[in-house]
């Protein structure tokens, strides 16, 4: 009978090798995929749950990298070493499966790099919209804040008050904080803070 298996520990050893560092080729591919996406997807401003896909991806090939890292040194150890039952074939077949392995891990840190590039300019639009909400609460204060005192000027229950027994004091009083917020927008505009 023929058969197809590994010949010698030799053959096994590189057998094995091929198979778990030729399995990382698929998912380093979906990784670069993903991040290929998602930079897409930034650039479109589909940005609803971009940021948790992100964490989730740079965690993944982080988590990847502790694993491929002491494979790598392993493979660098094994080639080093001078091991009697490793031929000078399989020696070559290690080799070539350690530089898959380097490229790999290259490939990982630059996902992960660009994730993280990606994460960083979503922080930074996320943090553009909020410094725009909050310009347009405080523009939105500002305009209330001298209503809030006039009304609380001329709320005071004192006599005196200039109007108290006019009948129209209090359509009079409203024309009055009418132009005080015209005149506030109109100063922001012309100082081109609104």
């Amino acid at each position: 009978k023929k058969t197809t298996g590994p010949t010698n520990s030799g053959d096994f050893l590189v057998k094995l090798l091929d198979l778990i560092v030729d399995g990382m080729a698929d998912t380093i591919a979906d990784y670069e995929e993903n991040i290929a996406d998602y930079e897409d997807a930034l650039l479109t401003d589909n940005t609803e749950s971009l940021r948790h896909q992100i964490g989730q991806l740079r965690r993944q090939t982080i988590s990847l990298r502790r694993y491929l890292a002491p494979e790598r040194d392993a493979l660098s150890r094994l080639l080093i070493e001078n091991v009697s039952w490793i031929n000078s074939y399989q020696r070559v077949q290690i080799h070539e499966i350690h530089d898959n392995l380097i490229r790999y891990i290259e490939s990982l840190d630059a996902v992960r790099e660009r994730a993280a590039l990606v994460h960083e300019e979503l922080q930074s639009r996320m943090s553009e919209q909020l410094n725009s909400r909050m310009y347009v609460l405080s523009v939105v204060a500002a305009l209330f804040l001298p209503l809030g005192f006039l009304t609380g000027l001329f709320g005071i229950n004192l006599g005196g008050i200039p109007g108290a027994n006019d009948q129209h004091a209090f359509w009079d009083f409203v024309l009055i904080l009418s132009i005080v917020v015209a005149l506030l927008a109109a100063l922001f505009h012309w100082k081109k803070w609104f």
